[in-house]
C-alpha cells in the first residue's frame, strides 16, 4: 500500500519523533526482526508461533495415545503378537517431550519469534525421526513393505501451519524426509537384527521425498503471498505491523517507522465510513482531512495524543499516525477494576479538560469522547497521565457548509452511549457536546455504568435526547460528593446553553472540589506498583493494550 504525497508536518512535531523513538518497546523490536528476517508480516509469523505451540502440545498428548490407545481396546490375542520395542517406546516419550518442550517456548517470549520459526524447524526434523523410529521399530522391514506414511504426513502439515523462508523450509522438509531410513538403520541396529537392503532404504525414502519436494513448491507460494502482504502494508515511512482492532471508524495499527525503529499506532479510516458515496464528496472530505489533521497536530497540550503523521493511501483510506502509550483507557480500569473513587475520577476528568480546552481554542470539536478514548499511562515520571485519543473524528466549527452536510446527513459521528442531545437530533455541533460526553464518562467513572443502558443503540440515542438521568449518586454504593455529582449532572443538561460554559470551566470548577486534592502521586504511583508493576519501571515494554482497542471497537 503505497500513499500520494504529503507535506511534512511542522519542524516542533517533527521534534517528537525524537522522543517517542527513545522509548524503545522490546516487543515492537523482535516483531521488526521477525518480519526483516522472514520477510513476513510480524501478525502472521507471531500466529505461525501461536500454531507451533498447540502442534507442540498435539504432538505430546498424540504419540502417547497413539501408542497405547490400540493395546488399550484390541483383543489380547492381537495385542500379544505386537512387539513392544525399547526404541520405540523411547521414540515415542522423547517425541512426546519433544512436542511438551515447544508448547512451553511458545507460552512465553522465550526468544524473538524469528529463532522460534527456526527452532519450529529443528522441532520437524526431530519429530520425523521419532516416527520413523516408532514406525520401524514396530514392523518388520521387508522388501514388500515400506514404513508407514507418517513422515510425509508431518512434513505436509508443518509446511502448511509453520512459514519460514524458502531455503530453510527445503532443508527442514529433505532432512525430515532422510530421516526415514536413517531411523531403520538405527532401530534394526539397537533391536540386534541386520541391516534391509540399499533399494529398500530407497522405497521408503522416495515417498517421504516426493511428498517434501511438492510440499516445498506449495510453501513458496504461501511464502510468497505472505511477503506481497507485508510490502502492502506500507505507509510512507511506517510499516504496519499487526492488527490491533477493528472499530466503526476504520482499523487500528501497531507499526514500525523503518529508519527510527520508532514504534507507533497507525489508524486507518475508509472514506465510505464517513458517508462519502462519490469522488466529490471524497475529494471533500480529503481537504477536510488534511486540515483538521494539521491542526491537531498543532495541540501542544501533552493531555492530548501526539499525531507524527498523516496521509492517503492509494485505496483512498485516510490514516493517521499517533504515539503508542503503555497503559489502559478508562473503559479497560473500570471494567477490570470497578469504579473509581471519588477523587480519582476528578483527577481523570480535569486532565482530560486540559486537553479539550486547547482543542476547543483552536476551533476544534472532537465528537467521540468516551472512555475508550481517554487512556492513562505512565508517562515519565507521572502516574495516571491522561491522554486524550483519537481526534480522527474532529470537527471544526468553521468548517464549509458542505462539509457540515457531508458529515451531518450521510453519518452520525460518535458513540451512542456518549452522544450529546443535538448531536441525536441533528443540531449545531460545538464544543458543547464534547461537555455533555465528559459528563457522560464522569458517571462511567463512578458508578461502572452508562448513563442510559438501553436494548438498542437508537434508543439509547433517543434516551439521550428525550429522558433525564437518574442521578449518580442512586447507581452507585461508593461516596461521591455532593459537588461533584452536580457538575457531572450539569454537563448532562439536554439544553447545550444550561451546561457548563467550556472545559476550562469544569476544570477550574474540579480544582475548587475539597476532595481533588486528595488523589495524590503519591496514591497515584502505588496504585500502579501494586496491579501493573510493569509498567512502573522506565524503559519498559511500551505497547498499546489490546483490550483497550477491543474495547474501543466494541463501542465504535
Amino acid at each position: 500500500m503505497s500513499i500520494k504525497s504529503c507535506r511534512p508536518l511542522p519542524k516542533d512535531r517533527e521534534d517528537l519523533d525524537g522522543d517517542a523513538g527513545q522509548r524503545r518497546p522490546l516487543k515492537a523490536v523482535g516483531d521488526s526482526i521477525a518480519a526483516r528476517d522472514t520477510r513476513l508480516p510480524a501478525d502472521l509469523v507471531n500466529k505461525a508461533v501461536r500454531r507451533l505451540g498447540v502442534v507442540g502440545l498435539l504432538s505430546a498428548a498424540a504419540h502417547p495415545l497413539l501408542y497405547y490407545g490400540p493395546r488399550a481396546v484390541l483383543p489380547a490375542e492381537v495385542i500379544n503378537h505386537i512387539p513392544v520395542l525399547s526404541t520405540s517406546l523411547v521414540a515415542m516419550w522423547v517425541a512426546a517431550a519433544l512436542g511438551l518442550a515447544m508448547y512451553v517456548l511458545t507460552l512465553r517470549p522465550w526468544l524473538p519469534t524469528d529463532v522460534m520459526l527456526d527452532v519450529g524447524l529443528v522441532f520437524e526434523v526431530a519429530g520425523a525421526f521419532c516416527i520413523g523410529l516408532m514406525d520401524a521399530s514396530q514392523f518388520p522391514i521387508a522388501p514388500t513393505r515400506a514404513v508407514p506414511g507418517g513422515i510425509a504426513l508431518w512434513i505436509t502439515f508443518f509446511i502448511l501451519v509453520i512459514p519460514n523462508t524458502i531455503g530453510k523450509t527445503a532443508l527442514a522438509a529433505l532432512s525430515s524426509a532422510l530421516m526415514g531410513p536413517i531411523a531403520v538403520l538405527v532401530a534394526t541396529y539397537a533391536n540386534g537384527q541386520s541391516p534391509p537392503p540399499p533399494y529398500v532404504l530407497f522405497i521408503i525414502t522416495l515417498p517421504n521425498l516426493f511428498v517434501a519436494i511438492a510440499a516445498v513448491i506449495l510453501s513458496r507460494f504461501v511464502y510468497s503471498l505472505g511477503a506481497d502482504l507485508s510490502k502492502a502494508r506500507e505507509l510512507g515511512s511506517y510499516r504496519l505491523v499487526e492488527l490491533l482492532g477493528r472499530g466503526g471508524m476504520g482499523e487500528v495499527w501497531r507499526a514500525q517507522h523503518r529508519l527510527l525503529a520508532r514504534p507507533a499506532a497507525i489508524k486507518l479510516i475508509q472514506p465510505e465510513v464517513l458517508g462519502c458515496s462519490n469522488s466529490k464528496e471524497t475529494a471533500i472530505l480529503k481537504r477536510r482531512f488534511e486540515r483538521e489533521a494539521r491542526a491537531t497536530a498543532m495541540l501542544s497540550s501533552p493531555h492530548t495524543i501526539g499525531l507524527y503523521d498523516f496521509g492517503m493511501a492509494e485505496d483512498g483510506a485516510f490514516y493517521y499516525v499517533m504515539e503508542l502509550l503503555e497503559g489502559m483507557n478508562l473503559h479497560t480500569l473500570v471494567e477490570k477494576y470497578g469504579p473509581v473513587l471519588a477523587e480519582r475520577a476528578a483527577s481523570f476528568l480535569h486532565q482530560a479538560c486540559l486537553s479539550l480546552e486547547e482543542a476547543h481554542q483552536s476551533g476544534l470539536v472532537h465528537r467521540d469522547i468516551k472512555p475508550a478514548n481517554i487512556f492513562i499511562c505512565r508517562y515519565g515520571l507521572e502516574y495516571d497521565f491522561v491522554k486524550v485519543l483519537d481526534f480522527g473524528v474532529v470537527k471544526s466549527k468553521d468548517e464549509p457548509s458542505a462539509a457540515n452536510q457531508l458529515t451531518d446527513a450521510n453519518h452520525a459521528t460518535g458513540t451512542p452511549g456518549f452522544m450529546a442531545p443535538e448531536m441525536v437530533l441533528g443540531g449545531n455541533v460545538d464544543a458543547r457536546a464534547d461537555i455533555y460526553a465528559v459528563g457522560c464518562v464522569g458517571y462511567w467513572l463512578l458508578t461502572g455504568r452508562l448513563v442510559f443502558e438501553e436494548e438498542s443503540f437508537i434508543a439509547t440515542m433517543l434516551a439521550h435526547a428525550q429522558k433525564d438521568p437518574i442521578p449518580l449518586s442512586h447507581r452507585t454504593e461508593m461516596e461521591v460528593p455532593a459537588e461533584l455529582e452536580q457538575l457531572i449532572m450539569s454537563c448532562l443538561e439536554k439544553q447545550p446553553e444550561r451546561r457548563p460554559s467550556s472545559a476550562a470551566e469544569i476544570a477550574k470548577q474540579l480544582l475548587r472540589l475539597r476532595v481533588f486534592s486528595a488523589w495524590t502521586p503519591e496514591r497515584a504511583e502505588n496504585w500502579w506498583q501494586t496491579n501493573m508493576p510493569d509498567k512502573t519501571t522506565a524503559g519498559t515494554q511500551i505497547e498499546l493494550v489490546e483490550t483497550a482497542i477491543q474495547a474501543n471497537a466494541q463501542q465504535d
